[in-house]
């Protein structure tokens, strides 16, 4: 039942809906509802806002930059449409464009976390990381709980090598929102790097399935997988210490077993430093052939 005084506008509904898919993650029936709109209600400010992230989502980069570069010439300066125009310009590659788009927000609102962040981002992908480190506290200061705060914190500290930090970040975001694909990848990679396979692979599978139209997610899932798989077990040494350090100490065991005057026992060790060694070459490329076999490709 419509309440005493409100006003059914369908124009304001498919607004409304579009605004709702597009948060809930279905772009396409984001584009369908704006795809009725007609006349005025088409150039709304919302209707060129909803358009570009939806295409930018969709991954349609090229066609979102042009949706929000007309919104933009339509409405004048917009913190929204800056914001997502930034992001789908950094998807393209076109950093520098990228950068004049979030500056040009950023003199809106200096203090706005999201606008930071994605400069912070484009930063990162310049090869930046001292910059991008130093936006994201900015952004930090004003959202510190912000799960977006921690992914990007995640990611500056996997580009300067400390992941450790990565993963603790990467922990914070994933607390923070659970299901997000990105907070899962970036757990699930930094899982990887500091030792905890089983973990890494649960959380990259995850966001795996969530985006199966990428494929350095997918490929990175399966890298997972082997490393979590029982029979790469003892090939673990390999992954938390550098391998040559592992081949000089079973040198020096062998030699040292030797010189202690226990031939057999340094024969021993050898046939089996050998054998260990035969199955590193020969375990890891069979089992990558049979996940690759088993996810279809």
């Amino acid at each position: 039942m419509t309440e005493p005084g409100a006003v059914n506008d369908p124009t304001e509904t498919r607004l409304q809906l579009a605004g709702h898919w597009l948060q809930i993650g279905h772009p396409d029936r984001t584009l369908s509802e704006l795809d009725s709109l007609i006349g005025d209600a088409a150039l709304d400010v919302r209707a060129y806002l909803f358009r570009g992230a939806a295409l930018h989502t969709l991954d349609r980069h090229a066609e979102a930059i042009d949706v929000l570069r007309d919104g933009l010439s339509r409405h004048g300066p917009f913190l929204l449409l800056l914001q997502v125009l930034g992001s789908a310009l950094r998807a393209e590659g076109r950093l520098s464009e990228a950068e004049s788009a979030y500056l040009q927000g950023l003199s809106l609102d200096p203090n706005e976390p999201d606008l930071l962040i994605g400069y912070a981002l484009v930063c990162l992908t310049a090869g930046q990381a001292e910059k991008a480190s130093a936006l994201v506290e900015r952004a930090a200061s004003q959202a510190p709980e912000s799960a977006a705060v921690a992914a990007a914190r995640a990611q500056v500290a996997f580009a300067l090598g400390k992941d450790k930090d990565m993963h603790r970040h990467s922990e914070k975001a994933l607390s923070v929102d659970p299901e997000d694909p990105g907070a899962r990848a970036l757990h699930g990679t930094a899982s990887m790097l500091t030792g905890d396979s089983r973990a890494g692979y649960q959380s990259l599978a995850s966001a795996a399935a969530a985006n199966p139209g990428d494929p350095d997610l997918r490929q990175a899932a399966r890298e997972a997988r082997l490393a979590n798989h029982p029979l790469m077990r003892p090939l673990r040494p390999f992954q938390r210490f550098n391998p040559l350090v592992i081949w000089v100490g079973a040198v020096a065991v062998i030699y040292g077993l030797r010189l202690a005057g226990l031939a057999p026992l340094a024969a021993l060790a050898a046939i089996s430093w050998f054998a260990f060694c035969v199955y590193s070459w020969v375990a890891p490329p069979l089992l990558r052939r049979w996940i690759n076999r088993k996810w279809g490709s």
